[in-house]
């Protein structure tokens, strides 16, 4: 796809703004300032220390809070970062549902994810709700921004962004083998080596990990999964005048689980939490993934450089799951009211057998999608200094397509003696469609230092492009969006230990390609906040407002009542909430050091306005409803002691009760998730300088709650896991 093929006079306007940008950047006076290096790209907001300067919050996960507990699953790591909420899905992370700052954690459709700076979702602009995200093994660090500097980083600022950064070749001779093994048929096994010169460096990194699953099939069958992934990166240091560097990233992954949406009913749940209906026995999911990432960086002074990249992703994924039945009653009708859907609820368990009519046959689809985005993004550095002040300047312009094309197959099946058998009727496909995007974005961005005072800048510009083609409903449609975010932020180094924080921004969303009167999200943030640090103890408290034009809901598969890909619009909503986190280190003598750790967030939410929606999330809203999906309280304590031989961690991690549906009162007399406390604890030993070794121990208690009623029926967090790893270095 070309992609200039539509924006014409607009584009040239645009990339003339952006060139008299980068021409200002670099054809100011070359101030003086200390060495730096600005070639890489790569990194959002650095190391901690960085984040306790930076006008907005955000949080950095380095290499030793992931290798901490060594978890596979992000959403354990970011439930420790405040302002991020998460939703479980299958008890793995395997497709987590994030959420920041009440912006709707729903399969993380409206956080902007990326690696190493550049868009990591299949299409982050056609298709944001398509349950992917790199496997957190291979990263050495993990950040998560809000506040102002968001808008950076689109084109989904509602909430946030996460930046995974990936490992970097060593500078020296490295080898790695990483073993784990565990209850339930759990494995990783991961390999990982590299070496630098002064002109090149390498790094291959291997890795497999699966489980037999915790959940338990009436019929028998598997439960678990299968992930693999294999990642090449060079780096080439060219001998010139200026520093140059040239980077090339290739990346493939593959997926064979037997996932499914359907869940159990209430009482069956208090039964067995861990039980699986038989009529999800056909449920399997697969998927592989393609990338190619090209990095460009020459830096022209200490003080002036530019870095470009150029990147393509290509995803294909086929989820075989029941959505129900061909003509009958939604499968979260049946399994909430279970005595008002006897026959369906026995066809379900395999209790009963199906007649062959449309009512008592299992709507089974193959959710076939194909993904591709591929995109180039051209950054600028300046530093300069203008009187007392210091600015640290960027610019970047992007120009940015992605694709979704969608075939869902429809067959029937018959429950026959505990068995789904295919009841041999072509019934085509429920979805045919192709939605397509081409999008530029341009940001401007201005961070000035001054006395003890930091101010930041920024504005970003989209324009949006987008094509919907469905053959089934013979319907073609295109859209175009254009939206301007503005923010500002600004730090107080009030004492030497004491910080004050600040800042507003314009939060965007977009909506669907071919979406017709619906509105994309928009909306204002606000922060404000205070940070303390002496060292041994570091603590922030950040109050922040999210005032929302239009909420924006999309209608899945498993949603009934609408089709999907439909698009809803909410109204004005009002979110708020106030995060606080402490960290406390100690050296309690020349060998041990006492480390500790709390984070906390609180969040209310109001929808505005009374409205009917088709969305089934929504249905009937009365102005003052919270939101469904937000918890009122995550908490998560860490507390730990180590020396250079063992280390010991616990972690306490706790979240409220969540509604399900628009609301007000008692949550516990409505439609809702459950509360969920765990205790997770690991004890690791160092054996000599090649040899470590860890036992882990995950969910202590063994506590089972429903994290989830949609898409169909109880859903339950993992139960308990022991593992045990052994770790190897050359």
């Amino acid at each position: 796809m070309n992609f200039f093929r539509r924006y014409k006079v607009r584009t040239q306007s645009l990339v003339r703004m952006c060139a008299i940008s980068l021409c200002v950047l670099f054809l100011a006076p070359p101030p003086v300032f200390a060495e730096s290096d600005l070639m890489e790209d790569i990194v959002v907001i650095g190391s901690m220390n960085d984040v306790r300067r930076v006008p907005g919050s955000g949080k950095s996960l380095d290499e030793l809070t992931l290798e901490r507990f060594d978890f596979t699953d992000l959403g354990q790591l970011l439930g420790g970062v405040p302002g991020v909420y998460i939703r479980e899905e299958d008890g793995y992370g395997l497709r987590p549902n994030i959420g920041i700052r009440g912006a709707a954690a729903e399969r993380s459709q409206k956080i902007t994810i990326m690696e190493d700076g550049v868009l990591i979702t299949p299409a982050p602009y056609s298709a944001p709700a398509a349950y992917y995200v790199p496997n957190i093994s291979r990263m050495e660090n993990i950040e998560v921004l809000k506040g102002p500097s968001a808008i950076r980083h689109g084109p989904h600022t509602v909430g946030g962004a996460v930046n995974f950064i990936t490992k970097s070749p060593p500078k020296d001779f490295l080898a790695v083998i990483d073993a784990s093994v565990g209850n339930e048929g759990f494995y990783k096994l991961q390999g990982t080596a590299g070496n630098s010169t002064k002109q090149v460096g390498w790094l291959v990194d291997a890795l497999s990990y699966g489980s037999d699953g915790f959940k338990d099939l009436d019929s028998g069958g598997d439960t678990g999964f299968v992930r693999n992934e294999l990642n090449a990166r060079v780096v080439l240091n060219l001998d010139t005048a200026v520093p140059q560097r040239l980077s090339f990233k290739l990346g493939w992954s593959d997926e064979d689980s037997d996932e499914t949406y359907l869940g159990l009913t209430d009482e069956d749940f208090k039964q067995d939490s861990n039980r699986r209906y038989t009529a999800s026995q056909l449920a399997n999911f697969q998927s592989d993934h393609l990338s190619l990432h090209g990095n460009y960086s020459i830096q022209f002074d200490p003080n002036r450089a530019l870095n470009a990249k150029a990147y393509y992703n290509g995803f294909e994924r086929k989820w075989n799951k029941l959505d129900g039945f061909i003509a009958g009653p939604d499968l979260l009708s049946v399994l909430t009211r279970p005595g008002s859907f006897v026959d369906e609820y026995r066809l379900l368990t395999g209790q009963q057998n199906s007649l062959g009519t449309p009512a008592d046959t299992f709507d089974v689809t193959n959710n076939d999608r194909t993904f591709e985005s591929y995109g180039v993004q051209v950054t600028g550095f300046q530093k300069l200094s203008v009187g007392d002040f210091e600015h640290n300047l960027t610019a970047g312009l992007r120009f940015h397509y992605d694709e979704v094309d969608r075939d869902h197959r429809l067959r029937g099946y018959l429950m026959t003696d505990g068995n789904l058998i295919f009841d041999g009727i072509n019934r085509g496909s429920k979805v045919v469609n192709f939605q397509s995007t081409d999008a530029m974005s341009l940001f401007l961005n201005d961070e000035i230092n001054w006395d003890d005072f930091t101010f930041t800048i920024g504005a970003r510009y989209e324009n949006i492009d987008g094509e919907l083609d469905d053959e089934r409903l013979a319907v073609r449609a295109s859209s175009e969006q254009n939206f301007v975010s503005l923010g500002a932020g600004i730090y107080w180094q009030f004492t030497e230990s004491i910080g004050f924080l600040g800042g507003v921004y314009r939060g965007f969303s977009p909506a669907a390609p071919g979406s017709g009167d619906v509105d994309p999200e928009e909306s204002v943030n606000y922060e404000i906040g205070v940070r303390y640090d002496s060292g041994a103890v570091s603590a922030e408290a950040v109050g922040f407002f999210s005032d929302y034009d239009n909420l924006l809901g999309r209608c899945r598969v498993s949603d009934f009542g609408c089709n999907p890909g439909d698009e809803f619009n909410g109204g004005a909503v009002e979110i708020e909430g106030l995060e606080f986190s402490t960290t406390v280190e100690l050296p309690v003598s020349k060998t041990y050091t006492l480390f500790s750790e709390l984070v906390y967030t609180y969040t209310q939410s109001e929808f505005k306005e009374t409205f009917l929606s088709g969305f089934s999330q929504w249905g009937r809203v009365i102005a003052g409803d919270e939101l469904p999906y937000l918890p009122e309280h995550t908490v998560q304590l860490q507390a730990g002691v180590s020396n250079e031989k063992w280390r010991l961690w616990g972690t306490l991690k706790s979240r409220s009760e969540m509604r399900e549906l628009p609301g007000t009162g008692s949550i516990s007399q409505d439609f809702h998730s459950d509360s969920l406390t765990t205790l997770d604890l690991t004890a690791g030993l160092f054996i000599n300088e090649h040899w470590e070794g860890q036992l882990i121990v995950q969910n202590v208690g063994d506590e089972a709650s429903i994290v989830s009623h949609r898409p169909f029926g109880a859903r339950p967090n993992r139960s308990r896991a022991v593992i045990g790893r052994v770790k190897f270095s050359l």
